[in-house]
């Protein structure tokens, strides 16, 4: 009974079928609600209904962690997923409030943890941009995204009041900005030597992002093919072997995901036509 349950738990999260990609469709519009609330949260935490709204998601956040283990059934399995650590976190921010109060920002890694899921591409479209170049370029832009909004978190939890400009999360975001873009106005900037030291950090991550996410932009789409020897699955375009271990590449994964989803495959054009 205990396995069966399991497996239709499994099936809901992990599977293919349609009423599974329904599911987790239903699931990705929560995640996003939550993202939403996340993002606002800053601006409306004095309003009376925050920390109900703020409890509901706590909630629902345990519920689907222990769903998820329970689909897995490895405790050892289920923590080798990032999303596990990203839930886990911004669990405990929710949990303890007073304790991790000026930790709150790190709720945004939920944006990130979202993105990164299996769950998020196989309902975008149906899994149409699944393991393709748009998920690589996306996944970049809300890593660069995430960045900001957990180093603008970061410069109010240990920077504020320290600049009579810098007094709460705007100011934050807007040095944060002028930092990784290395326009650097002037305006704001941290005295101290702890806070140079996390603008230089700030600066050289900023170009570091940057150019990864013009890299993704203008190369040309790499073909997204898992070498069955070594595991790597990018690679050059017209290549036929892995550039790591020369193993022959076989199908690619997008053809085998959609393969699962039960997509029928593009018919090939006739000879000669």
């Amino acid at each position: 009974m205990r396995s069966r349950s399991r497996s239709r738990v499994r099936a809901l999260y992990y599977g293919h079928t349609q009423s599974a990609v329904r599911f987790q469709g239903l699931l990705l519009v929560l995640d996003l609600l939550i993202i939403g609330f996340f993002i606002v949260g800053q601006f409306i935490q004095d309003l009376p209904w925050f920390w109900i709204v703020d409890a509901a998601i706590a909630a629902f956040l345990a519920i689907d962690l222990f769903a998820r283990l329970f689909a897995l059934g490895s405790f050892r399995r289920w923590l080798k997923y990032p999303v596990t650590w990203v839930d886990l976190i911004v669990l405990a921010t929710m949990l303890f409030p007073a304790v991790l109060h000026n930790w709150g920002f790190l709720r945004i890694l939920r944006l990130w943890g979202v993105v990164q899921s299996e769950r998020f591409w196989n309902v975008l479209a149906r899994g149409r941009f699944d393991d393709t170049h748009v998920e690589d370029v996306t996944k970049s832009i809300i890593t660069l995204v995430t960045f900001i909004f957990l180093t603008a978190g970061l410069t109010q939890a240990l920077f504020i009041g320290d600049h009579p400009k810098l007094n709460n999360f705007i100011d934050a975001i807007y040095f944060v900005v002028a930092s990784l873009t290395t326009t650097g106005y002037g305006d704001i900037s941290l005295d101290s030597a702890l806070g140079r030291l996390f603008s230089v950090a700030l600066m050289l991550t900023g170009i570091s992002l940057f150019f990864s996410i013009a890299q993704k932009v203008f190369s040309p789409p790499q073909k997204i093919v898992a070498c069955s020897a070594c595991g790597l699955d990018r690679h050059d375009p017209d290549a036929k072997f892995c550039k790591a271990c020369g193993d022959r590449l076989t199908a690619p994964l997008r053809g085998r995901t959609q393969k699962a989803r039960g997509v029928p495959p593009k018919p090939r054009p006739a000879e000669g036509s």
